[in-house]
C-alpha cells in the first residue's frame, strides 16, 4: 500500500502546485501577452483546443482570429483555466516530470529529485499493476525489506518537500509568471 500511496501524493502534490501556480498567473493580473511562455500555453490551450474541432472553413474565419487576439490582447485580459494541467499521457512518470518542469521552468528534475527520481517510474508502474489487478499489494510489497520501504518513504518525503520549497519560492515573485518589461 504504500507505493499507491507515494503515487498518489506526488500525483496530488503536481495537480495541486498547477493549481496553485495557474491561480497565481492570474492573480499577477497581466495580459497574456506579458506572461511567461509556460503561463502563455495555458492562456491558450483553450483556443487551441476548440481550433482542433474546427472545421477547415471555419479556422481562417474565426479560431485563428480568435488566438491571434489571446496572443496579441494589450489589455490586461488572462485566459488561463487554472483547472488546467499538462499532461503528457504517460500518466505521471518521469517523462511528465519533465514536461512539467520545462513548462514551469523551475529547474532539471533530476537534481530536484535527487533520491526519487530513479525510482519514479518504478512506483507508477507497480502502482498501476495494482490499480489495474496485475499484481496485488501483497506481491509488490513482497519486492522490499521493510528497511527498504521505510527509506524509500523518507526519500520521497524528503525530495518532495524541496521539490515544494524550491518551487514555492521561485513563485513568490510576480516575475516568475511575467515577461520583463
Amino acid at each position: 500500500m504504500a507505493v499507491v500511496l507515494l503515487f498518489a501524493a506526488y500525483e496530488n502534490l503536481l495537480t495541486s502546485l498547477t493549481r496553485t501556480l495557474l491561480e497565481g498567473a492570474v492573480k499577477c493580473r497581466v495580459g497574456n501577452r506579458r506572461l511567461r511562455p509556460g503561463f502563455r500555453m495555458f492562456a491558450l490551450k483553450s483556443s487551441v483546443t476548440s481550433m482542433r474541432a474546427m472545421s477547415e472553413k471555419k479556422l481562417y474565419s474565426h479560431s485563428l482570429p480568435k488566438l491571434l487576439d489571446q496572443v496579441d490582447s494589450r489589455g490586461r485580459e488572462c485566459t488561463i483555466d487554472p483547472g488546467a494541467f499538462p499532461s503528457d499521457g504517460s500518466f505521471m512518470k518521469t517523462s511528465q516530470i519533465k514536461l512539467w518542469c520545462q513548462i514551469f521552468d523551475v529547474g532539471p528534475p533530476p537534481q530536484l529529485l535527487q533520491r526519487t527520481w530513479a525510482s519514479v517510474d518504478t512506483i507508477v508502474t507497480q502502482r498501476n499493476n495494482i490499480a489495474h489487478g496485475a499484481q496485488t499489494p501483497d506481491e509488490v510489497g513482497r519486492e522490499y525489506s521493510e528497511s527498504e520501504i521505510r527509506t524509500l518513504i523518507e526519500d520521497w518525503r524528503q525530495d518532495w518537500i524541496y521539490f515544494l520549497s524550491h518551487v514555492e519560492k521561485l513563485g513568490s515573485s510576480r516575475d516568475f509568471y511575467r515577461l520583463p518589461r
